[in-house]
Order: structure tokens, then sequence, then C-alpha cells
């Protein structure tokens, strides 16, 4: 298979450019290490959302490309407690007073590797919360985060590796913004899940799982126009552990399959007003506002890591295409 990468400018920033005859990806390290293009190349059909200028991209970073989101969602206050230890986050959603989306995916990673073979094209970037005083000043751990981005034929993988070098436990919620183009009228979106959170006013969970009126259907496939969704929903994972969310567009004859490992126990859905022509089906290993809720960890899914160790997340998207 006849495999590439090189790199390129994308809207005027450094970019990394990897391919083979199926797929194409764009990785913008300085935008947070955000994935912002993949290429269906026998169809030549765009996956993602991506912007046309840099100044729609920052107007809005979250709803571009697949952002890393480290914690993922929102923080009530941007306050909490976890281990003995209070933190207190920036409050970067002012009409909700929340803080949202957390500290890497609007800031600078390095890119660490570069591999490509006749099979596969492999790139890795890191963050090094050590070399940004402002995330320190909030979340005062030294942690990293390698991500290792694979490509293989039709397969398209993500390994996130968490890091803690710091000497005490480290509060662990991880997720991706995933924003895929989706016309409603001829996309249909497949995705088991158990229950819903029930939500305030300020988008935060109560703490409460509710029904899920179109459950069924959702399980099945589901064309979502004209159905507003910000939504977050309890993972319903097969016998191995894994979930997957599937796309299914009847217009380009592409199907995505969106595979996460067990860790991710949650989705949450947004596609804005669901006539916008874009679906952000996002996996959170913790639910929304997690550490403040009044519910057992093993729900929530909040996890830790312990001096020295690591945490190894793992993603799979599959593009297939039927002409």
């Amino acid at each position: 298979m006849s495999t590439y990468v090189e790199e390129i400018s994308f809207l005027d920033e450094p970019a990394i450019k990897a391919g083979n005859s199926e797929l194409e990806i764009i990785i913008i390290p300085g935008w947070g290490s955000n994935l912002i293009s993949i290429v269906h190349k026998g169809s030549n059909t765009e996956l993602l959302r991506v912007p046309t200028s840099t100044k729609e991209y920052l107007n809005n970073p979250v709803l571009f490309g697949t952002p890393i989101l480290f914690p993922p969602n929102r923080i009530d206050r941007g306050k909490f407690s976890f281990n003995e230890r209070t933190y207190q986050f920036e409050i970067n959603e002012l009409d909700k007073q929340n803080h949202i989306h957390g500290f890497v995916h609007t800031r600078k990673w390095e890119v660490v590797s570069i591999e490509v073979n006749d099979q596969t094209v492999k790139v890795v970037t890191e963050f090094d919360s050590s070399k940004h005083d402002d995330v320190m000043a909030q979340f005062p751990h030294h942690f990293m985060i390698r991500m290792n981005y694979i490509l293989n034929d039709n397969l398209f993988a993500k390994k996130a590796e968490i890091i803690n070098k710091s000497n005490e436990p480290l509060p662990l919620g991880f997720g991706y913004h995933t924003s895929f183009l989706f016309p409603e009228e001829t996309s249909f979106l497949k995705l088991p899940v158990k229950k819903r959170w029930k939500l305030n006013d300020r988008f935060l969970p109560t703490g409460e799982l509710e029904d899920i009126e179109y459950k069924d259907e959702l399980s099945e496939g589901m064309n979502l126009y004209g159905l507003e969704l910000d939504d977050v929903f309890l993972s319903s994972p097969n016998a191995s552990g894994l979930q997957t969310a599937q796309i299914m567009n009847q217009s380009t004859g592409i199907e995505i399959n969106y595979t996460v490992d067990q860790s991710f126990k949650h989705w949450v859905v947004y596609n804005k007003d669901g006539r916008s022509g874009f679906l952000c089906p996002e996996p959170y290993t913790w639910v929304t506002n997690a550490p403040n809720l009044k519910v057992n960890e093993e729900l929530t899914g909040i996890q830790r890591i312990e001096p020295d160790d690591m945490k190894v997340l793992r993603t799979w998207i599959v593009i297939s295409h039927k002409s």
C-alpha cells in the first residue's frame, strides 16, 4: 500500500499531512494537536468539519476537527475537590458560569516522532503541562499527554497516553469533540445507549438518569433532521466492553464506524439545531461535572492515575464506501 507523510501549511499553521490509497489526514500540532481533516480518497469525501479561515476556527475551535478534551465538558463554576485537594479552573463559559473543555485543545503541542512504512503511518504528538504556567496554576500536576495517530488501510486509530509525572494521584477525565459532517436529510446515526443524564438549565447533570424516548430507534439507526441535541448518554457497550457509534450517509455511500474502548463510559451528542450539517458524537471517560456529582465513581467514570503511572485510551475509526 502506498503510504506517505509530509509537512505542510494549513491556514498558515504548520501541519502534518499523512495518507495512503484509502485515507488522508491532517494534524495541526499548534491547534491542540487537532486532527482537522479526514478525507476518504476513493469518493473524494471530507468526513470532518473543516474551517475555511483561521478566524472561523478560533471563533469556536471545538466545532472543527477532533479537539482533545482534558477534562471534557462542563465543571460547575470550575470548582471541584478530589483526593483532599480543591481545584479552581477558569470560568470560560461566562453565560453559564462553568469551566468547559479543559486546557489542552487550545494550546500548542509538540511533534515527537513520525514513522512511515509500506503499511502504516504513525504520528506522535505530546503536551507537557510543565511548559504551561497557566495550566499548572489551575491544575497543579505535572502531566503529559502523548497522542499516537495511526493510519493503516481504511482504519484510523488514536492511542492517548496520559502520564502522571506528579507526586499525588491525578483525576482523569478525557474525551474528544469529534465534528463529523452530517447532512441530516440523508444521514443516520446508530448509537446503542442505556439511559440519558437529566440536565439542569446550565447543562449540568442533576445526578438522575432518565429513559430515552427514541432509544430503540437510535440503536437501530436514526435520522436526526430537526432534532436538536446536546444530550449526555450512558454507554451500552458490547460483550468485549467496546462501543461503536455508526454514521451512515446514503448520498455518498460512506459509513463511519467510530469505536471506543471500555474507559469511555459516556457519549455527548451535539448537533446545534439538527439542521446545520454536522454531528458531534463525543466519547467521554467521565460524565459532565463528574467530580461534583453525588453518584458513585463507577457510574460517573472518574478515574485516577497514580504518581509515575500512565493510562492508555484507544479509539478506532473505520471508513467504508458502498458505491
